[in-house]
């Protein structure tokens, strides 16, 4: 709930500082020169920053699980296992020494 509030006056305030400057800026992407209101550019990178972090949290999320779990039970069962070297002793039960 504290996350969605913060968006909401995250938001607001981005859309009033857009509003208030909405005079003409020269934009140039390698050949191409556009004049555009700055309240387009403002909100558009507004924008394009926010579709980034939702894409980078859902490939995070989908990351997470696709990856396998290793529980901690899981992990501890497995370190109390006896171990049996190669070079240890077995004594013979069928009595021939």
């Amino acid at each position: 709930m504290l996350v969605l509030i913060l968006s909401l006056i995250c938001s607001l305030l981005i859309a009033v500082f857009a509003v208030q400057n909405a005079n003409l800026v020269t934009i140039q992407l390698l050949w191409v020169t556009k004049d555009v209101p700055l309240v387009l550019v403002i909100l558009g990178s507004a924008f394009a920053g926010a579709l980034i972090m939702l894409l980078l949290a859902i490939w995070r999320e989908l990351r997470l699980k696709l990856t396998p779990k290793q529980h901690p039970k899981d992990q501890s069962l497995n370190n109390d296992l006896p171990v049996l070297h190669e070079n240890s002793t077995l004594k013979s039960t069928d009595g021939t020494d």
